[in-house]
């Protein structure tokens, strides 16, 4: 008998956590983790910059999973190859969901996304196929999908600015791939400023309040 592979769309829980006072927040950044991150750990890296007026919003990726065998510390991850196609159209659909929540009433004047890692190219197909728009599109020691459909990214971020920032040192994404990844944003003429820090693969306390501070001044 030969299987057969279905679908269903079904409702689940998902969660988020938030730094600073979305309710006074002229700045909302929504804060999109790497691989074997929870939210509530990966937030911690942007205490330096929540305040009054700026608010971190940090949700999680669906799929979570133990980090080694069947115990101990846990992590989240956006997708993996397995039934991919579904599992972008999933985190997606909550990323919609969690802006129109986050920004409903807000008074906030600016909005950044922010993926670090894994998080990067679920940022930018989010904002490729999706409904929400960012001010700023913040790239953190992440790769460009290659995938990603560029001409629907550009029509759909005119006003948004594209940010990569990463180290020279990085040990998990090589420089050759951070050259292609500029070489793409290149080819279908979005334009995409490069900052470099030399502290690996991370968000260094210095570099962040520097970008931020960059930013606010913007």
């Amino acid at each position: 008998m030969q299987i057969g592979q279905h679908h269903i769309v079904t409702s689940r829980t998902a969660r988020y956590f938030t730094l600073g006072n979305r309710a006074t927040a002229k700045e909302i950044w929504i804060v999109l983790h790497g691989y074997g991150y929870l939210a509530e750990d990966f937030i911690q890296n942007f205490q330096p910059i929540a305040s009054e007026n700026v608010c971190i919003i940090a949700p999680e990726g669906l799929s979570r999973f133990y980090l080694r065998g069947f115990g101990g510390k846990i992590g989240a991850s956006w997708m993996t190859r397995e039934d991919r196609q579904s599992e972008i159209e999933d985190y997606i659909n909550y990323l919609n969901n969690l802006y129109a929540e986050i920004t409903e009433g807000s008074s906030a004047t600016k909005i950044i996304g922010l993926g670090f890692s894994q998080g990067g190219p679920a940022l930018l197909r989010w904002l490729a196929n999706g409904k929400s728009k960012v001010s700023e599109a913040v790239l953190w020691s992440a790769d460009i999908p290659r995938d990603l459909k560029f001409e629907d990214y550009r029509e759909k971020n005119k006003s948004t600015r594209n940010w990569l920032v990463y180290s020279k040192s990085d040990p998990i994404v090589r420089q050759e791939i951070y050259d292609e990844s500029i070489a793409l944003f290149n080819k279908f003429d979005i334009p995409l400023q490069v900052i470099n820090f030399e502290d690996g693969h991370g968000i260094p306390e210095a570099t962040l309040n520097e970008f931020a501070a960059r930013l606010m001044i913007a």
